[in-house]
């Protein structure tokens, strides 16, 4: 079999405005009970992906995600993810049942599709969607949030035994802008190299930049290459906030930003730029400077937390989900006869995603 890595270029194809018809449970309008289960997941037979059946896995999965929502049903909502869409996922069901609540219930409105065009022979196969996504009421429970927020997503199928998967899901900051994607003359976009040299940061290094300036704030030496925001130096002025609370309350706090080896999508935009998609790791740590003493229990913590016995330690890891505006290298900048433009991040989301306050052994 035929393998290739997302780093292998391809070339992605901008689907139109999904029909009504092909979106039945996308949007469910006023109805409150859930759909159908679509056919659960099974290994597939040979299918060159194309934009009709990207936009037939993408009504799939929204189908069978709103069914698992409905019922609060964790071990079929996990058959619909991977990478760090699992731990995410898994997370948001046992924070509904923590809580008593039940899980959130989304409607998907006006998709577009980014289809890669690969022989049936090349894996992975994926496809990144764009939507507007709103929060809806679950069944005689609570009214939804009402909110539309952008919604980008990569969805992945690993191998030819493989069902398509949502991969990674996040959502566009408030006043932020897509970058324009550039399509040819038959309306086929471009993907990218992750370690593609004509960018101003190569998409492989975008996570680690933005961890160096998360971690050191906008006095570090990458932070010329990103624009400051909630998703770099936005960390480093909540860290430090952190920390002098922290310090007040006879406690001590520190962060890291680890990388992943979750799959990275980019696409070409037309000023010669890429639109990244990619995942971070954030791992805190509180100590109480006494040991006979406990540190507070974040709310988006307690969740996921075994046992109400804890020690005077808690380690909390949360999985960061991105997507940013990465601009061409401007061959004259350095010369100043042009300014390069900065990388920005644009979309932001993830959630905490394993917590653990051990008991010191004496």
């Amino acid at each position: 079999m035929k393998r290739s890595s997302l780093a292998v270029p391809v070339v992605a194809v901008l689907l139109w405005v999904l029909p009504a018809a092909l979106l039945a449970g996308c949007s469910a309008g006023d109805r409150s009970a859930p759909t159908a289960p679509v056919a659960a997941a099974s290994p597939a037979e040979p299918q060159r992906l194309t934009p009709q059946v990207a936009a037939r896995e993408f009504s799939k999965f929204v189908n069978n995600d709103d069914v698992a929502r409905a019922s609060g049903d964790e071990r079929l909502a996990l058959n619909w993810v991977a990478d760090g869409q699992t731990p995410i996922t898994a997370a948001e069901y046992r924070r509904a049942v923590f809580h008593g609540e039940p899980v959130p219930r989304h409607e998907y409105k006006s998709p577009t599709i980014y289809v890669p065009r690969l022989s049936e022979s090349t894996f992975p196969q994926w496809f990144v969607v764009v939507a507007e996504r709103t929060e809806r009421a679950a069944a005689g429970r609570r009214a939804g949030s009402g909110r539309s927020r952008t919604a980008i997503m990569a969805f992945i199928r690993r191998d030819r035994e493989s069902a398509w998967k949502l991969s990674l899901s996040t959502l566009l900051r408030d006043k932020a802008r897509l970058p324009k994607i550039a399509l040819d003359a038959e309306g086929y976009a471009t993907a990218v190299l992750t370690g593609e040299d004509d960018l101003l940061i190569p998409p492989k290094s975008l996570a680690g930049i933005q961890a160096a300036i998360a971690e050191e704030g906008p006095d570090s030496v990458p932070a010329d290459l990103m624009k400051p925001g909630p998703g770099t130096t936005g960390y480093f002025t909540e860290t430090k906030q952190i920390k002098k609370r922290a310090a007040k309350e006879g406690l001590a706090f520190d962060v890291v930003f680890p990388a992943t080896l979750y799959p990275i999508f980019s696409l070409r935009t037309v000023d010669g730029g890429a639109f990244v998609l990619y995942a971070l790791g954030r791992d805190t740590v509180t100590l109480a400077k006494d040991e006979n003493d406990r540190p507070p229990i974040p709310t988006e913590a307690a969740h996921l937390l075994d046992s109400l016995i804890l020690g005077n330690q808690l380690n909390v890891y949360e999985v960061l989900q991105f997507a940013a505006y990465d601009p061409p290298k401007i061959k004259d900048a350095k010369n100043g006869k042009k300014t390069q433009p900065k990388a920005e991040v644009i979309a932001i989301d993830g959630a905490a995603v394993r917590a653990t306050a051990p008991q010191k052994v004496n």
